[in-house]
């Protein structure tokens, strides 16, 4: 090794803590700016301080944090709620990068993190992601996923319907209305059973633009039923 390359190796280590806090201030300035004590912000950003060097995207946690405080949850609740979401967002992760993802967006490890939340497994959340492709669908797709489930039916039936939907190239717009199809089938009578039939054989639109391809309504979310939401585990 030159003396040039331990210089520089030096110098990166002595750059790195001032890299992580340099992170955790602008975390902190951006809870700070939407109202949060500087106190809480502190802890928080250290949470995710500690989650960034596990792999896990720190933008959902200090998402997190803002929700709750918008909501008026006690301070350490909040900081308690974060590092649920923390450890859940790893487990996502190793989740998401069994499916062959090297890379995973946060928002993918965000959604995964809350699909396993609800219940749902890990290879589940690999067939998911699997079905999925390279496309921007994954996210959604674990979305709407968990708000199947939110609708009474299993995780296995939520997930069955998902791929199914994503294979048969369903369009962004028909992958997340399915909650809303499952909802009113549900209003109807129908079992999870035969909600889940109905939906495979082509209920709530069918075949269309390729799931991946088409994000026009990527940002509208899935229905999930009043009070399914809970302010443990996670939740506010």
């Amino acid at each position: 090794m030159t003396r040039m390359h331990r210089t520089a190796i030096a110098v990166a280590l002595l750059l790195a803590p001032a890299a992580l806090a340099a992170q955790g201030a602008g975390i902190e300035d951006r809870l700070q700016a939407r109202g949060l004590p500087a106190a809480l912000a502190h802890r928080v950003a250290a949470v995710a301080a500690d989650a960034t060097a596990r792999g896990v995207p720190d933008g959902p946690l200090a998402d997190k944090a803002i929700e709750g405080w918008a909501k008026q949850v006690p301070p350490d609740r909040i900081v308690a709620a974060v590092q649920r979401f923390a450890d859940q967002m790893a487990s996502a992760r190793d989740a998401v990068l069994s499916a062959g993802v090297p890379s995973p967006t946060g928002p993918v490890i965000a959604a995964a993190a809350e699909a396993m939340r609800s219940g749902m497994r890990p290879e589940q959340v690999r067939s998911v992601v699997q079905a999925a492709g390279q496309g921007a669908i994954a996210a959604p797709g674990l979305s709407v996923a968990a708000a199947l489930q939110a609708q009474g039916l299993g995780s296995d039936q939520a997930v069955k319907i998902v791929v199914g939907a994503m294979h048969s190239h369903r369009s962004m717009s028909e992958l997340l209305d399915l909650p809303s199809v499952a909802h009113m089938m549900h209003d109807q009578g129908m079992s999870p059973g035969d909600i889940e039939h109905r939906i495979l054989d082509g209920e709530g639109g069918g075949g269309g633009d390729q799931g991946s391809g088409h994000t026009g309504e990527h940002d509208r979310p899935p229905t999930v039923p009043p009070g399914t939401r809970h302010d443990h585990d996670g939740h506010f």
